[in-house]
């Protein structure tokens, strides 16, 4: 490593323990007898009533329930005991979920955020609203709010635009003190997110208590001064995070689904407060739909890539409206092509490498793509793996992860991991180019895409040039990977490499013809045949593999790969897919 990347880790990591200790000192007075006086009032002090949270803290917005619809599966599963979340599996059947030892810091966020009790109401038992109103309540009895974890700026943001939503469904369930009691939760809680919104760690987390802080001044009456505090602050973090076309710099998909759901909600509660929404942030609600359905597969979900889930159709929707079919093909800034036949669609990963607090959750895969037909995905990245520790959640987010070539072994660690910057930072990605390159050419036979990048130059003295064909019929997709010797380089000759093809946990897969091919059978019966060139240094293979695509707990699914060794007169690596027909009536192609 450099040593002016080792300063500049050390300038942040000082930075961030500074501001920590700031932070720190802050809150400790807010939490002191003295401080709470600036943001705490107590049920019994005001008299608040039922839609009075006290102090002119009048409810009279609430987030829009149709932007963040929930899964009833999911519900149902949480209604077994099943709290499973981002950052573990957790399954008690017979103890409260808050009174659960937070197995880890990520998982009380996601528990204390109640982003989860979306799918809680989705679900089809009568008991679910009771059982939801209930955990508000107690939550706002408890002392949560004296704690540090739950009170953090982004899980407050959460939370209150969570309760917001669903407290107009759930008043049946409770008195008219128990709703009191609640709004003056929600009053106390957007009081010290208007201390404390500002101190949040750069990156992701800023747009969410900034998004939070804007909501809570539109929920409330009186409260101006928040809205003008959030929409600063917000506007601020967009300029930064949010890219032209539409994406966020983190290009996680999921993550453009989830802002915009917020931002729409946002520009619909300024309207209704006849509050003109700044120009720049109208525009941008109206770009990000395009990209969110540029980014969707067949079957109406997100393309897996960065740390993002693929989402269902059903969540997606609300977003959608109006942009069910996408117009682009290309997301320049944020560095995804798709290309898109009939019934047949790829997206593949051209963006260059980011660095910093945008890339902590970020992949290093580039030129990774994921492939769907017909309403089922067959090619696919592993995607992120939400449960487990650090090894397995950098495992997910390295190149051996994603349908793209590989080596087996690299000379530099693409992730900082256990320095004390990591610890301090996060997991991000190291500071290099990837010099990624590509162009696209299409005609009335299909498109051709072809790219490159400079991943491996450190380690191995080579580019990876891929290219990728779909004809016009969506039918025949051809594939070539050539490892480019860099004559400033020194190649790493005998690195053994893998070019990998992860398969989606409904797709089959089996040898066939001498196994010189594989026959991919989707869960909707769709057959696709996968060949590899035959070439002396080369072998295919069906491996087993994991995909967390879809909740981030891993599941078994297979692979294909084709396995080599890097020599001086290394092969260019052809393969193909090439659909086979339905079930019943399978067809032969030349």
């Amino acid at each position: 490593m450099r040593w002016t990347r080792k300063l500049a880790l050390m300038m942040n990591v000082l930075a961030a323990t500074g501001g920590n200790i700031r932070n720190s000192l802050k809150n400790r007075f807010y939490r002191s007898f003295a401080g709470r006086n600036l943001w705490y009032r107590d049920s019994a002090e005001n008299g608040a009533l039922a839609g009075d949270a006290g102090h002119g803290d009048r409810i009279i917005f609430h987030y829009p329930i149709d932007l963040r619809p929930g899964l009833a599966a999911r519900g149902d599963l949480w209604l077994t005991g099943d709290y499973s979340l981002p950052g573990a599996i957790v399954r008690d059947s017979g103890t409260d979920p808050f009174a659960i030892p937070a197995p880890s810091k990520k998982w009380a966020h996601a528990l204390h955020s109640f982003d989860w009790m979306r799918h809680l109401i989705a679900s089809d038992n009568p008991q679910t609203g009771g059982l939801a109103f209930d955990a508000i309540l107690s939550w706002a009895k408890a002392d949560f709010i004296k704690q540090k974890t739950p009170m953090h700026p982004p899980v407050i943001a959460r939370r209150l635009m969570t309760w917001s939503a669903y407290l107009p469904l759930l008043r049946e369930f409770g008195s008219a003190r128990d709703i009191a009691e609640i709004h003056t939760s929600i009053a106390n809680q957007a009081r010290w997110l208007s201390l404390t919104s500002r101190q949040t760690q750069d990156g992701l987390g800023r747009l969410h208590a900034a998004a939070g802080l804007t909501v809570a001044g539109l929920m409330l009456a009186n409260r101006g001064e928040w809205i003008r505090s959030g929409v600063e602050q917000l506007m601020r973090e967009t300029r930064r995070q949010m890219l032209p076309d539409g994406g966020h710099i983190g290009r996680a998909p999921d993550t453009v689904a989830l802002l915009l759901a917020d931002f729409t909600a946002i520009d619909r509660g300024l309207q209704s407060r006849n509050i003109t929404p700044p120009a720049d942030f109208t525009a941008l609600v109206k770009r990000m739909p395009r990209i969110l359905a540029m980014l969707r597969h067949e079957d109406g979900g997100l393309a897996c890539f960065n740390g993002g889930l693929q989402m269902s159709p059903e969540e997606l929707a609300p977003l959608l409206k109006g942009h069910s079919a996408s117009r682009m093909s290309y997301a320049q800034r944020s560095g995804y092509h798709r290309l898109k036949a009939q019934r047949t669609c790829v997206v593949v990963d051209v963006g260059d490498n980011i660095s910093g607090v945008d890339s902590v959750n970020a992949h290093a895969a580039p030129l990774a793509f994921e492939m769907s037909h017909s309403q089922h995905r067959i090619i696919v990245n592993c995607g992120p793996n939400k449960v487990h520790g650090l090894d397995w959640q950098l495992a997910a987010r390295g190149i051996a992860a994603h349908s793209t070539l590989a080596f087996d072994s690299a000379k530099e660690d693409p992730f900082l991991r256990h320095q004390r910057s990591a610890h301090r930072l996060g997991a991000q990605l190291a500071d290099s180019d990837w010099q990624l390159k590509c162009r696209r050419v299409e005609d009335n036979g299909g498109v051709w895409l072809e790219a490159s990048h400079g991943l491996f130059l450190a380690s191995h003295g080579v580019y990876h040039n891929r290219r990728i064909f779909m004809d016009a019929d969506g039918e025949d997709i051809r594939g070539e990977d050539n490892l480019l010797i860099d004559p400033n380089q020194t190649p790493r000759y005998g690195s053994p490499f893998h070019l990998r093809f992860h398969l989606h946990p409904s797709v089959n897969a089996s040898l066939q013809a001498g196994g010189s091919a594989v026959l991919l059978v989707t869960g909707g019966g769709h057959g696709w045949q996968f060949r590899g060139s035959d070439e002396k240094n080369t072998g295919l293979a069906v491996e087993e593999s994991v995909y967390m695509g879809q909740t981030g707990i891993p599941q078994r699914c297979q692979q294909i790969t084709i396995s080599g060794v890097f020599q001086q007169n290394n092969p260019l690596i052809r393969w193909g897919l090439r659909y086979a027909g339905r079930s019943g009536r399978r067809r032969s192609r030349g």
